[in-house]
């Protein structure tokens, strides 16, 4: 019972869609690093995915239909939560060493580092929220 309740109370808060977008900024900062690390490798192809289309997706608010899993084992289909972001790779020009273009991925990785600093400000303040709750009479 109290298990039920907790939860019921996460997930009114909003503390799980927090989670998701911490979890794909945090993904996001693993591509760019490893586009980063890769500057000078001859043939990489440098990897990404849009942010914001997997986070529609994650959190149920994007406008596609949703594939639903009864069992485990299933495959998920369509928008399932479930399913990993599509990690787009870019092609390498003819005569480029690679598709790493430095300062856009410099670029990427300030702009992701502030998605990042505002998602685990926003549910900081979410605990405090549930905190002073709990607390108060």
């Amino acid at each position: 019972m109290e298990n039920k309740i907790t939860q019921f109370i996460f997930n009114k808060s909003g503390i799980p869609k927090s989670q998701k977008f911490l979890d794909l900024a945090s993904l996001k900062h693993k591509l760019i690093s490893g586009n980063v690390a890769n500057v000078s490798t001859p043939g990489y192809k440098a990897q990404s995915f849009d942010f914001h289309n997997e986070f529609k997706k994650v959190s149920g608010s994007g406008s596609s239909l949703r594939g639903v899993t009864t069992n485990p084992n299933h495959i998920p289909t369509g928008q399932h939560q479930a399913k990993p972001p599509k990690i787009q790779s870019e092609k390498v020009e003819i005569g480029e060493m690679n598709s790493v273009d430095i300062d856009k991925e410099i670029s990427s990785l300030a702009q992701n580092e502030l998605l990042y600093e505002v998602g685990a400000t926003l549910l900081q303040r979410k605990f405090e929220g549930l905190r002073k709750a709990i607390q108060s009479k």
